[in-house]
């Protein structure tokens, strides 16, 4: 191959030439508003929370055992005589049954709780029978 054929390099460039290069540069994000910079921080805060309750699900073995150490504890001050196959028995009970759903039973706590979620409802069905009934009388 021939020298001419081949690139030059540039000349090394001085310290003083690089930081002015280097002030000239612009960092992304870097004219940020104060409204985009608070999003940026909220999207920050929200991927910690999501991240730490993350770890807390994959220590589920460790929580475990600390809720069995307690359980012993409890029933040993008790007076209970229980093994640990027992208690690893109801805690497998209790974390099967944590997260299942269950009907309300009828009476009249469900009725009330019926009639404020169809609050709005009841009160408009009641203002329309007041307005028939007044309309219906005059």
């Amino acid at each position: 191959m021939n020298k001419s054929a081949q690139a030059q390099a540039p000349p090394p460039l001085s310290t003083s030439e690089l930081n002015r290069m280097r002030a000239q540069t612009k960092l992304p994000g870097e004219d940020m508003t104060i409204a985009e910079t608070l999003r940026v921080m909220d999207v920050a805060r929200e991927m910690r929370e999501q991240r730490e309750t993350a770890e807390e699900m994959f220590r589920h073995d460790e929580v475990r055992v600390r809720l069995r150490e307690k359980l012993m504890r409890t029933a040993a001050l008790s007076g209970d005589r229980v093994t640990e196959a027992e208690i690893d028995a109801a805690i497998d009970q209790y974390l099967a049954n944590l997260h299942t759903y269950e009907s309300p039973k009828p009476g009249f706590k469900k009725f009330l709780a019926y009639c404020w979620i169809w609050r709005y409802r009841i009160s408009a069905a009641a203002i329309a029978a007041g307005a028939a009934g007044a309309w219906f009388f005059f």
